[in-house]
């Protein structure tokens, strides 16, 4: 049976608090959670394109919250 080499993960320092070591999330793994959540909103914002009574419902809140702040822009 061959033996596997693993390799050693990359983590962000350990901060100690009070006495206990806490680590946090390596900046790969950081990484791969932004992009998994910026896929997942583009693909709710898909979902809200196709819906057209949804799309005309926000392009209406969009234009109250426009003429709000060109209230404040005076």
């Amino acid at each position: 049976m061959a033996i596997k080499k693993t390799t050693a993960k990359k983590s962000t320092p350990v901060k100690k608090t009070g006495g206990t070591a806490i680590s946090g999330p390596s900046k790969n793994e950081m990484r791969k959670w932004e992009i998994e959540s910026a896929l997942s909103t583009l693909q709710r914002a898909e979902q809200i394109r196709k819906d057209s009574k949804m799309m005309a419902d926000v392009k209406k809140l969009a234009q109250e919250q426009m003429n709000v702040l060109k209230n404040f822009s005076k």
